[in-house]
């Protein structure tokens, strides 16, 4: 029987349909496949234990959700770092791995970090990833940690920035209310640290109004080198790999610090570390080398935990920046000598655990900046977080840089040898500034 031209033309029409949805079928099968292929990742971080059990909570989810990908979780109990830094350098090391600041500089000269991949989003570009942390400087300033050469390698789990907590009972007993009587400069401190302090009858000091932490070298970096930029002084070139330490800033700050240990005797490197002279029976009148993640500590502490309020960082009467101490965080990020697998599923998992910031910040005490939750009630209710969030805008991270651990070591060598040798601080200066741009210049070298 014969068919007219309409019947052929749609018989015609419908073949091609079933060939067409067979064909879409036979390209997406492999692909669904693909995806659904089993991966083990493996993810490192630093034994921080609030922070631990959390993620562990939120890592079993993600797999329940994922059930291809199989993470293995693990906080290094000790020598993080140090850990971290011998297993990535084997080639090998965790697939992901939440990195300090500090000590990311090196594995990006070394080609260890693999740059974001806003997949693990669903997102399209980089550029979305960043508008989920806000528009403008303020979005450029949380990411900065993890930015190298305008390439980003790096999602915020803490972005700290310290502020001063004051111990209230310590301030009532020496008449004081920092309501009223909180200095603002590092001028200013000096008369309300003498008015905070006892001394015993041989003049020891039993309690600082308030101290350095002199303890690590680490806060030379956080807190010394901030002191300078806030003058105008900037001690390391991060970008060229050069320091300026001989410089009227770098002595001027020298010069308070050792005056505030030996002229005034207001403290120094011989009393107990600051944080523990505020948190234990000193009950040390101020402390300025705590971020908001000290919190949740200080509301479990024993008896001795003070009744305390928080103020904003000290800068000096005529400093020409705004910067308080340093900026400074955690970034989780992916090891670029994983499989492309293996790094799809690690952002992908990063992204899981980016995506609670509430929880992190009220369980963990870990602020993690997402727009979103800026703008919650939960955060607008936050009472403790306007003061770190505006020294956190107003000053920027410390600069980063392979070797590291050197030149903070040397810049507290050169401390300690004005404040504790009682070394000429001019020629403490110059010889510093030598070591230090040997230092640099070496390891520039070796990338």
């Amino acid at each position: 029987m014969a068919i007219s031209r309409l019947e052929f033309t749609k018989g015609l029409t419908m073949k091609v349909k079933v060939l067409l949805v067979l064909l879409i079928v036979f390209l997406l099968v492999p692909f669904a496949l693909a995806q659904d292929e089993p991966v083990t990742i493996t993810a490192w971080g630093h034994n921080h234990l609030p922070r631990v059990e959390l993620d562990q909570e939120m890592i079993a989810a993600f797999m329940e959700a994922n059930p291809h990908i199989t993470v293995e979780y693990e906080p290094v109990p000790s020598d993080y770092y140090a850990v971290l830094n011998t297993a990535l350098a084997s080639g090998a090391g965790p697939t992901a791995f939440n990195q300090f600041t500090p000590f990311s500089a090196q594995f990006f000269l070394q080609g260890i970090l693999d740059p974001v991949d806003p997949a693990g989003w669903g997102l399209e570009s980089v550029d979305d990833i960043k508008a989920l942390y806000g528009s403008g400087d303020m979005a450029e300033g949380m990411l900065a940690g993890a930015t190298y050469d305008g390439t980003l390698y790096g999602i915020p789990t803490e972005m700290s920035a310290y502020a001063c907590y004051v111990n209230l009972d310590s301030w009532a007993d020496a008449g004081l209310d920092p309501a009223e009587d909180w200095p603002y400069t590092y001028e200013g401190m000096v008369e309300v640290a003498e008015k905070l302090t006892i001394r015993d009858e041989n003049g020891v000091i039993t309690r600082r109004g308030f101290d350095f932490n002199w303890s690590a070298s680490i806060y030379m970096m956080l807190h010394f080198v901030p002191m300078v930029q806030q003058l105008g002084g900037e001690m390391i070139d991060e970008v060229n790999y050069v320091a300026d330490i001989n410089t009227p800033e770098v002595k001027r700050v020298l010069e308070y610090w050792n005056n505030w240990a030996n002229e005034w005797n207001l403290g120094g490197p011989e009393y107990v570390v600051s944080r523990t002279g505020f948190r234990g029976e000193e009950r040390m009148a101020t402390e300025c080398t705590m971020g908001n993640w000290a919190v949740p500590g200080l509301e479990a502490e024993d008896s001795f935990a003070p009744n305390y309020a928080i103020y904003p960082q000290l800068r000096f009467a005529d400093a020409v920046n705004p910067n308080g101490f340093a900026n400074y965080g955690f970034y989780w990020m992916v090891n670029a000598n994983a499989s492309e697998a293996e790094q799809a599923a690690a952002w992908k998992l990063i992204a899981w655990l980016s995506s609670r910031p509430d929880r992190y910040l009220n369980e963990a005490g870990l602020f993690q900046p997402k727009a979103a939750y800026l703008e919650s009630e939960d955060f607008m209710n936050n009472e403790i977080m306007p003061v770190f969030l505006d020294e956190i805008a107003s000053s920027y991270f410390h600069p980063r840089f392979a070797g590291f651990n050197e030149v903070i070591d040397a810049i507290m060598r050169m401390r300690d040898r004005v404040v504790i040798a009682g070394e000429d601080i001019d020629t403490v200066l110059a010889e510093t500034d030598e070591e230090v741009n040997a230092i640099l210049q070496r390891v520039k070298t070796e990338f």
